[in-house]
C-alpha cells in the first residue's frame, strides 16, 4: 500500500507511522474537528492527502509538538511522563538532566550526592567544574556586609518582604567590584563563592531580633556554609542540622533550564557580565510562580498550629482552590523525589522544632486529593522543623540556585553561543470558541548574528 504525499507523491509504507489519522490525531490533541482545520489551515500541523476519497494523514511529530505547548500551559501532568518533557530542547548542556528519580549534576545524582553526605561546597565545586586542587573562600565581603546592614534602614523597606530582591543588589555590586576585575578563572571562581557567602550572612534580617553583638559571632564562626547559614538564622549548628540543610542546599543547587536559569544564559550569551547575568536570573525567579509558591506554602504550613487544624485548612484550602500550593510538580507526576527526601530528613531530626508535627497529618490530607509534595513544600516543612524564621526556605532556595546559575553562565560563555529566538509570526485570527486552542507552537531557536 502506498499514501499520496501533499506533493502527489506517494507517501512509502514504512513512512506511515510519521502519520496520523483524522481519528488519532484528534484524539491525541482531545479537539474538535474544526480545530484540527484551523491548525492545518494556519500551518501548525502538516497534512497529506490518503487515496483518493478526500481523506488525510497528519504529521505525528507536529500533533505532538502542539500536545506538549498544550500541555505545559495548562500543566497538566501527562508533560512529565516517561520522556520528562516540559517543552522542546534548545540548548546542549553538560550540566544537569532531569530524570524520573531528580536532576544529575554532570551525570551523578543529586539525590545520590545528598544521602552520600556531600557537602554543598563540594557540589558546588563539581557543578562548576573547578577541579579539586582550587580553594574556594566562603568568607563574605566585609564592605558589602556594611552595605547590607545598612540597607534596611536606608531603602526603608521590610527585610523579610524584599531581602531576596536585595541578592540583586548584592550580585551586581560584586559583579562591577570583584568579578569583572577578575584576572583568571579560578579568580572568579573564589569572588562567587564569596558573593554566595555575602548573601548567606545576610539572612540574619529575617530574624524579629538580633543584636550586632550576636550577628558579629555568627559571622565570624567557621565551617561551611550551612553551618554558618543555621548561626546566622538562629537554628541549631548541631551535625545533624547541618547534614539536613546541606542535603536542602544540593538538591536546590541546579534544576536544568528553568526559566529563571534560562534568562542567566541569555543575558550571558549577550555579553553582560556575571554579576548582571546573577541578578538577571534573581529578578526573574522573584517574579516567578515559584515566588509566589514559597510564600503561599509557608503561610498555609505555618498556619497550621494543630493536627486538627493543618486537617481542616488544608481540606479548606483545596476545596477552594482545587489545589495545594507546594504540590505537584509538572516534570514529577510520580512526586518530586526531592521532596519526599527532605520530609524524610525532617522526620529522623533529632531537636525537631514541635511546629512540624501537625504538617505530617496534612500530607496525609493531600495524598488523598493525589496532591503530592513538590520542592517547595519539601523546603519549607524542613526549614520549620530547624526553627528556622519565615522566609528562610525561598531565600536559601535562591542562596543555594545561585551556584547553579554561576554554573551555567560559566558554561554559556565558554560557548561563545548566541542565544536570539525566533517568533512565529501569526496573522490577526478571527474570534473562534477554540481561541485557547489556537495558540502559536512557537518559533524555533536559531542562529543570529544581530541580537536584535
Amino acid at each position: 500500500m502506498q499514501r499520496n504525499r501533499q506533493d502527489g507523491a506517494a507517501v512509502p509504507v514504512q513512512a506511515a507511522g510519521d502519520y496520523l489519522t483524522r481519528a488519532e490525531t484528534l484524539a491525541l490533541l482531545q479537539i474538535k474537528l474544526q480545530t484540527l482545520y484551523a491548525y492545518v489551515s494556519r500551518g501548525l500541523i502538516r497534512s497529506v492527502p490518503q487515496g483518493d476519497k478526500g481523506r488525510r494523514l497528519y504529521s505525528r511529530q507536529d500533533a505532538e509538538r502542539m500536545k506538549s505547548r498544550a500541555d505545559a500551559r495548562s500543566g497538566h501532568a501527562p508533560v512529565a511522563a516517561a520522556a520528562m518533557r516540559w517543552g522542546e530542547p534548545i540548548i546542549s548542556s553538560t550540566l544537569t538532566e532531569i530524570t524520573a528519580q531528580g536532576p544529575r549534576y554532570r551525570g551523578v545524582g543529586a539525590l545520590d550526592m545528598a544521602r552520600d553526605g556531600q557537602t554543598f561546597e563540594a557540589v558546588v565545586k563539581a557543578l562548576w567544574n573547578t577541579g579539586d586542587e582550587l580553594t574556594l573562600s566562603w568568607q563574605p565581603c566585609a564592605r558589602t556586609l556594611r552595605f547590607a546592614d545598612a540597607w534596611p534602614r536606608i531603602a526603608g523597606m521590610q527585610p523579610r518582604r524584599e531581602l531576596v530582591r536585595f541578592f540583586a543588589d548584592i550580585a551586581l555590586r560584586f559583579g562591577s567590584e570583584h568579578l569583572r576585575g577578575a584576572r583568571s578563572s579560578d579568580a572568579q571562581f573564589v569572588a562567587a563563592s564569596r558573593m554566595i557567602a555575602t548573601m548567606a550572612h545576610c539572612l540574619v534580617h529575617l530574624r524579629r531580633s538580633h543584636d550586632s553583638a550576636a550577628t558579629a559571632v555568627a559571622r565570624k564562626r567557621g565551617g561551611g556554609l550551612s553551618a554558618t547559614l543555621l548561626a546566622v538564622l538562629g537554628g541549631t549548628v548541631s551535625p545533624q542540622h547541618i547534614a539536613a540543610l546541606d542535603a536542602a542546599l544540593v538538591l536546590c543547587a541546579d534544576h536544568e533550564l528553568a526559566q529563571a536559569t534560562f534568562v542567566a544564559r541569555i543575558a550571558a550569551s549577550a555579553g553582560a557580565d556575571v554579576g548582571e547575568c546573577v541578578a538577571a536570573a534573581i529578578l526573574t525567579q522573584t517574579g516567578l510562580t515559584s515566588a509566589r509558591s514559597y510564600e503561599a506554602t509557608e503561610d498555609l504550613l505555618r498556619a497550621c498550629k494543630t493536627t486538627v487544624q493543618a486537617q481542616r485548612l488544608f481540606e479548606e484550602h483545596h476545596a477552594a482552590h482545587g489545589s495545594l500550593p507546594g504540590f505537584n510538580h509538572p516534570l514529577y507526576p510520580e512526586g518530586d523525589p526531592r521532596a519526599r527526601y527532605l520530609i524524610d530528613v525532617a522526620r529522623r531530626l533529632e531537636g525537631r522544632h514541635p511546629s512540624v508535627e501537625p504538617l505530617y497529618a496534612a500530607l496525609d490530607i493531600a495524598a488523598t486529593h493525589g496532591c503530592l509534595p513538590s520542592l517547595e513544600f519539601g523546603l519549607t516543612l524542613l526549614t520549620i522543623a530547624l526553627g528556622l524564621p519565615p522566609r528562610s526556605a525561598f531565600s536559601l532556595f535562591i542562596i543555594s540556585r545561585t551556584a547553579g546559575w554561576l554554573a551555567h553562565i560559566i558554561e554559556q560563555r565558554k560557548s561563545g553561543a548566541l542565544i536570539r529566538p525566533r517568533a512565529d509570526y501569526l496573522q490577526a485570527r478571527p474570534a473562534s470558541d477554540d481561541a485557547e486552542d489556537l495558540l502559536p507552537v512557537g518559533g524555533a531557536m536559531l542562529a543570529a548574528q544581530s541580537p536584535s
